[in-house]
């Protein structure tokens, strides 16, 4: 059976730090996302795996996020390695960079 996604494109948005990467993702996707209140990597892999946060995101099996590639979204930036590493990790999301 073919996986469900919802897909989260902040392409548009200039991604220079983790929350203008959080502002993004609310702004395209409010009632998936907003639940990311305490702003920290831990916090965002509890809403995409471990669920239970939003209804929205849960009948969905992947979270697609599209981003424009950054300084930030990059192995060279602290906070963006771990931010690319969570995605990688993830069994319930997925970061696409053009």
């Amino acid at each position: 059976m073919e996986k469900s996604e919802l897909l989260v494109d902040v392409r548009d948005y200039d991604v220079e730090s983790l929350t203008d990467f959080r502002t993004a993702l609310v702004a395209v996707n409010h009632e998936a996302l907003h639940h990311w209140q305490g702003r920290s990597l831990d916090a965002l892999w509890d809403i995409i795996e471990n669920r239970g946060f939003s209804d929205l995101l849960d009948s969905h099996d992947i979270l697609a996020v599209r981003a424009r590639r950054s300084a930030f979204l990059s192995d060279g930036h602290p906070v963006g390695r771990v931010l690319l590493k969570l995605f990688a990790d993830a069994t319930h999301a997925r970061l696409e960079l053009s």
